[in-house]
């Protein structure tokens, strides 16, 4: 029988929720309490460094300041001496997370998500009014309990993180990259719209079923997003309202200043945006034209890149070119082109010149029976000159004329 795991010789340590480059979440059971806990240990190569273990301390101490019906609760947080384990204690939520919804349901619809999400802007609401920015705000931290809760976890440690020369170890960023917003990316400071960003990208997964930008490094990531704007949701799903996508496209926006100034705000402007009413100063005509002026002047390839059907994934599957056949044929010409019977706009041109032909050849014949009967009459009076001329016009009216006054001229 295998020793019994214990945190601070009270939390008694069950079985492993989740794990990453900087930590481990498991259940335990806290025996002062006697209740269920999450405790979160923290990965050993960041037990070394000072000002990690400074901010993390600080920061733990402001997220266990947060009580809101949207956040999970932080208990405890401290070192096991024992063991030499970092460690913070949270509420145990009964439920899923939002990473875990996806690998189950792959994409949400409409409602589905905007509960997700909106949960998730009143944790932030209250969050920022307290001071504390998430800064790792992803799928996996929006938890839903079995009765229909929505918590936002993870607060401070992202925080804590941020400014430590440990923050690309381990994958630690890589594994969320996706959801740092671009002065993130680059280390300068941050504040709310950071987290508007990330949570944008949390919208746009959920709905889509995949990220904007698909990225293995904060390089190729901060590539992608200066030179195109992701597919716009509307492009991809057609369940998508064009007021919505262009709501989760303002929460996008690369420059920070052009974000929601707050999470009530974003909150506000996606429920609208499912109700048809799109955030002012957006365009909802979503022609070709209007989507180039409503983004920050995206080159033509964006445009056509965004028109087409979103790219498989890394790593997987590749395109399959089209074969040439036996015997040389261009791929334009497998398919055989259907014999289609004239319209009948496209064969009144040529009625409209076959009438013109006919009534010359009558006339023409006309004229040369008036001809030939004048030479007859001509030849018997004894005066057999004919005067033949060129009959040439480019109407009917001008011919007409001109094959009368040949007649009049032979018959007179």
């Amino acid at each position: 029988m295998s020793a019994v795991d214990v945190i601070a010789g009270r939390y008694e340590l069950g079985e492993r929720l989740g794990y990453g480059g900087m930590s481990t979440v498991q259940v335990a059971v806290d025996r002062r309490l006697e209740r269920q806990v999450a405790v979160k240990l923290l990965a050993e190569h960041l037990a070394d460094d000072s000002q990690f273990i400074s901010r993390f301390r600080r920061e733990a101490l402001s997220a266990a300041r947060l009580v809101h019906p949207n956040i999970v609760q932080v208990f405890d947080f401290g070192l096991d001496e024992a063991s030499g384990r970092h460690y913070i204690v949270m509420e145990y939520i009964h439920g899923r997370s939002g990473a875990e919804i996806l690998r189950e349901e792959t994409r949400l619809g409409v409602s589905d998500t905007l509960e997700l999400v909106d949960g998730a802007c009143r944790g932030l609401v209250h969050a920022h009014r307290m001071g504390v920015i998430h800064r790792d705000v992803k799928p996996g931290n929006i938890l839903r309990s079995d009765d229909g809760a929505v918590k936002l976890a993870d607060f401070g440690i992202a925080k804590a993180v941020g400014g430590t020369s440990q923050l690309t170890q381990a994958g630690s960023v890589l594994g969320t990259a996706a959801y740092l917003a671009p002065e993130q990316a680059t280390g300068s400071d941050v504040g709310p719209p950071a987290d508007m960003y990330g949570l944008g990208v949390v919208t746009y997964q959920l709905l889509a079923g995949r990220l904007p930008y698909e990225a293995s490094s904060l390089t190729e990531l901060a590539l992608l997003q200066q030179r195109e704007y992701p597919i716009r949701l509307d492009e991809i799903s057609t369940e998508v309202p064009t007021a919505l996508a262009l709501a989760v496209e303002k929460a996008l926006a690369l420059d920070p200043g052009e974000r929601y100034a707050s999470a009530e705000e974003m909150r506000r402007a996606l429920h609208d945006g499912a109700r048809g009413i799109a955030p002012p100063g957006t365009e909802t005509d979503n022609t070709a034209a209007t989507s180039m002026l409503s983004r920050h002047e995206p080159t033509a390839a964006t445009r056509m890149a965004s028109s087409a059907p979103p790219p498989l994934p890394r790593g997987g599957g590749r395109r399959l070119e089209p074969q040439a056949p036996p015997g040389g044929l261009p791929p334009s010409r497998y398919e055989p082109i259907p014999d289609i019977p004239p319209s009948r706009r496209d064969l009144e041109p040529a009625r409209k010149s076959g009438g013109l032909g006919k009534l010359v050849a009558v006339l023409a014949v006309a004229a040369l029976l008036a001809v030939a009967i004048a030479f007859a009459v001509g030849s018997s009076s004894g005066n057999s000159s004919l005067n033949l001329s060129p009959v040439d016009g480019n109407d009917t009216g001008e011919v007409v004329d001109q094959l009368n006054s040949l007649i009049e001229d032979n018959t007179r």
